[in-house]
């Protein structure tokens, strides 16, 4: 694959002034700090109402089905009753866990004795610890702090979860190798369902092409920007000065993260999600597409076969989701 690098690109003036215009200059630029992880964390403390991929159902729904075979059935239950079926007394670690859903859904089965989620944005985890309780879910703990400084006892966890968050982290062979390898016991487990694409998001110039060719050809009442009336012209790959200045975390080292995982663990499933298209595409018009008439479904089920034409055409997917075994 060709490595692209874009400094700075016209799509980043474009989101700036967009934020600009919801959030404010002050809100917005108050978020800037000379450290690198203070950047990071304000970013993931402050995230707020947005217009990206996930928020459309049937886009998780087609995640469903390109991890389990089954658009109804989540990961977190295909997991637990495809291998962990029987098993008691079950100690897993989720890391970047955010507001903690991914560890309440694994927290409902009498399976785990411990669930820890770890994070270093403290406001989500203040989130994650009130759902918990409220959901009277006592095998799970929260932590605020940084995974790779942080104690954990060795050979002690029988799964380790990254959820979109091992994309965050730098030297990805030296982080599985001396961090997350020490933690599982042996015959444990590694669960990723992860970005694994371009590092700092360089779209290939293959995948900017065969987006924008697809945002043009939507109609306009579907590319209506978030809190906007402008509509969405272009997709651009986002310029490395942004990346380092919003979240220097972003996508780091995210290229490595399946020839490192390969290196050092058995592969026990591995199946391709896709992302490359919807990614771009979906991005601040999210909101446009979650009208259940006729005209939506059909646009999005011809925007998802396009997605898999382009996947089939380059046998690449940005987005893994694996099943490993030390």
């Amino acid at each position: 694959m060709v490595s692209y690098k874009t400094y700075v690109s016209i799509g980043d003036f474009i989101d700036l002034f967009y934020k600009v215009k919801q959030k404010g200059y002050i809100e917005l630029f108050s978020k800037f700090h000379l450290s690198n992880q203070t950047r990071t964390i304000s970013k993931w403390n402050s995230i707020t109402a947005s217009s990206d991929f996930w928020i459309i159902p049937e886009i998780r729904n087609r995640w469903n089905e390109k991890c389990t075979g089954n658009h109804n059935l989540e990961y977190e239950d295909y997991v637990v009753c495809k291998y962990l079926l029987g098993s008691k007394g079950l100690r897993m670690l989720s890391v970047g866990c955010g507001s903690g859903s991914r560890e309440r859904k694994f927290g409902r089965f009498s399976n785990f004795d411990l669930i820890e989620g770890i994070d270093m944005a403290a406001k989500k985890i203040d989130e994650a610890r009130e759902q918990a309780y409220d959901l009277k879910l006592n095998n799970i703990k929260y932590i605020v702090g940084e995974f790779t400084t942080h104690e954990f006892e060795h050979d002690s966890y029988d799964i380790i979860l990254f959820n979109s968050s091992l994309h965050h982290f730098k030297d990805i062979d030296n982080l599985i190798q001396t961090k997350v390898l020490p933690l599982l016991k042996k015959g444990g487990y590694l669960v990723i369902f992860e970005y694994v694409g371009p590092k700092r998001l360089q779209w290939t110039k293959l995948q900017l092409e065969f987006s924008n060719k697809l945002l043009k050809d939507l109609p306009s009442k579907y590319k209506i920007r978030f809190n906007s009336k402008s509509i969405k012209q272009r997709i651009y790959r986002p310029g490395l000065l942004r990346m380092l200045i919003v979240d220097p975390s972003e996508a780091i080292d995210s290229d490595s993260i399946i020839p490192s995982i390969h290196k050092h663990f058995s592969i026990i499933e591995e199946k391709k999600i896709g992302w490359d298209i919807s990614h771009l595409l979906f991005k601040d018009i999210a909101h446009n597409f979650l009208n259940k008439d006729g005209e939506t479904q059909m646009l999005l089920s011809y925007l998802f076969d396009k997605e898999d034409e382009y996947l089939r055409l380059t046998g690449r997917s940005d987005a893994i989701f694996g099943i490993y075994q030390k």
